[in-house]
């Protein structure tokens, strides 16, 4: 492994997401790329399952992530 340090987003790809995470493992925010239209709210389903069944989410509810 690299020890050469990248900035989160220099280490992502133009339509990738990421999630910001603590040092404690919780979840401090979802990052979603420019191309993803804000009215559509937008979420691939595979990152959903993640933050449904790790974080225990509801993403039925109102969802505030920074």
């Amino acid at each position: 492994m690299s020890k050469k340090k990248v900035s989160f987003e220099d280490a992502l790809g133009n339509d990738d997401f990421g999630l910001i995470i603590d040092k404690d493992g919780n979840l401090k925010g979802l990052f979603v790329p420019d191309n993803v239209d804000d009215e559509l709210d937008f979420v691939p389903d595979s990152i959903v399952q993640i933050l449904e069944k790790v974080y225990g989410m509801d993403m039925g509810d109102e969802v505030t992530m920074h």
